[in-house]
């Protein structure tokens, strides 16, 4: 995307620019010389910003000089060993959320009504939290991958309150472990079985909605060479798949249960593979029937490298990756480890962000230190909601997009947000710009906007400006009232609003 498209893709008008900041970066960025903001390539970026990009949610003051110290193979290592990291900061920041967070769905859902918010906030605050502090980083994309892969939403039904257990108990665990683990774990999560109809399937009327969507969505792909007499084989296998809460269950909590009464107990034919009746086990055989099939192991790695290398990645790429996970079981990390040490990911394109995670970056890049926990949720909610990516909230099984044509046409509320975060206007939380000052001066910057701002062009856009882009953003912190700490802030937001900061 040029700066023109860019430009053209926020509306940019009398009506839709109010703010006099906006107006201004608008000015700023349509004055510049063409082919200026434009994201990192493979000649221009160094590799520790691009792992920085690719394996975490954005650039901080301290992962900006950590990887640098341990170097950019180093930090791969690291992130591929998440259960070696502490993460003691981000456990404390989580404490607001945790009396709800730990709690079953179930009981959840026997609340009031109005509880529903709270529960949804606590979701979306505790994801935002970890993707900001976290020091686990290429674990939190796994569970965002997952997240998405296996998607529920929090607006159909009781999903809002079973969530809270499908986060905890399958998504979060079974992460980085094998896909067959977190696929039986999804297919026993009470949330998964309510929102795709299997908890009311039985024998006499096999419900064929997650039979279809965990063939479709989960496993083989809509072209994965499955037919319809699978999709109702596949059905009859997990009737009975159901769950139990309220006054039938222990504590009131609603957990899996097996109804055996409600199971066909006939022989099933799935893929060519014949499933003599062995009650629950069927289920689990439909499980390991797809999770062991070669086109489940290209959808899977399709979607891992769309994540962490290209809206379209290579043929040969998704081979070699399918061929890890054939090798390996479904191991997770021998497939991540595959990604990363192929050429196709250290000479990636720019990929264009998820607007959760540019929302993120943004707020990593100015070191947000969040105080207030309820009005910093409500404080992202309503940006999030205008792009379109509040966690959880996708309508459809199939998961948020992660290719940037989606993206693409909706960027105002994505600037408007960066401006909002470099004026430290976001609620409930303060901008950390003691910490970018100690940046500069751990690398020797002088304290002017000029190699200031040069500065933060390195580290946000993980490439030095050009000349074009200095001067352009150097006049644009000049001709801000204020001191030159005010100057270089304003400096800083054009960076983030720009085009070149809207790619990873």
């Amino acid at each position: 995307m040029n700066r023109r498209d860019f430009l053209k893709g926020l509306g940019i008008g009398a009506v839709a620019l109010v703010a006099v900041n906006a107006g201004a970066i608008e000015q700023a960025l349509s004055a510049a010389p063409a082919g200026a903001f434009q994201p990192a390539v493979t000649a221009t970026r160094d590799d520790v910003a691009h792992v920085i990009a690719r394996l975490s949610f954005g650039v901080t003051p301290d992962l900006y000089a950590h990887v640098r110290q341990i170097g950019a193979k180093a930090f791969i290592e690291e992130q591929l060993s998440p259960d070696n990291l502490t993460d003691a900061d981000m456990t404390n920041r989580l404490q607001t959320y945790m009396p709800i967070l730990s709690q079953n769905g179930g009981v959840l859902a026997q609340s009031e009504n109005k509880m529903r918010k709270v529960i949804a906030g606590a979701l979306i605050g505790s994801t935002t939290t970890r993707a900001l502090y976290s020091e686990k980083q290429l674990y939190e994309r796994m569970v965002q991958l997952f997240s998405d892969h296996f998607s529920l939403y929090i607006g159909k039904g009781n999903v809002v309150f079973l969530k809270v257990d499908d986060d905890r108990d399958t998504i979060r665990p079974n992460a980085m472990t094998t896909f067959r683990t977190i696929l039986g774990a999804s297919a026993h999560s009470p949330a998964m079985l309510v929102y795709l109809d299997n908890a009311k399937s039985e024998k006499s009327h096999p419900n064929e909605n997650y039979a279809r969507e965990l063939m479709e969505l989960h496993t083989l792909s809509v072209n994965g060479g499955y037919t319809e007499t699978d999709v109702k084989e596949v059905a009859r296998a997990f009737t009975g798949w159901s769950i139990v809460g309220g006054k039938q269950s222990q504590n009131g909590e609603t957990v899996f249960k097996f109804r055996k009464m409600l199971h066909d107990t006939g022989s099933k034919v799935v893929l060519g593979t014949t499933i003599p009746n062995n009650g629950e086990a069927d289920g689990d055989k439909v499980l390991d029937i797809l999770a062991a099939n070669p086109s489940t192991a290209k959808f899977v790695s399709t979607k891992m490298l769309r994540k962490f290398v290209s809206d379209n990645p290579a043929d040969a790429l998704v081979q070699s990756c399918a061929d890890a996970y054939l090798s390996s079981n479904g191991d997770i990390r021998t497939v991540l480890r595959t990604i990363f040490n192929s050429d196709d990911f250290w000479n990636a394109p720019p990929k264009f962000k998820q607007p959760f995670e540019y929302s993120v970056s943004v707020l990593r890049a100015l070191d947000y230190d969040v105080q207030d926990d309820t009005a910093f949720v409500r404080s992202m909610t309503t940006p999030l909601t205008s792009m379109g990516n509040i966690p959880f909230d996708w309508p459809s099984p199939n998961g948020y997009p992660d290719v940037g044509a989606y993206w693409m046409n909706n960027l105002l509320p994505r600037w408007n947000f960066a401006i909002s975060a470099a004026n430290n206007k976001i609620k409930g939380a303060q901008a950390g710009f003691d910490s970018l000052n100690k940046l500069l001066q751990a690398n020797n910057i002088a304290a002017d906007s000029s190699a200031a701002l040069a500065f933060f062009g390195q580290y946000l856009f993980g490439r030095p400006l050009t000349d074009a882009e200095h001067e352009t953003v150097l006049k644009f912190a000049d001709a801000t009232p204020g001191d030159e700490q005010t100057q270089i802030h304003a400096g800083v937001a054009l960076l983030l609003a720009s085009p070149a900061y809207q790619y990873k």
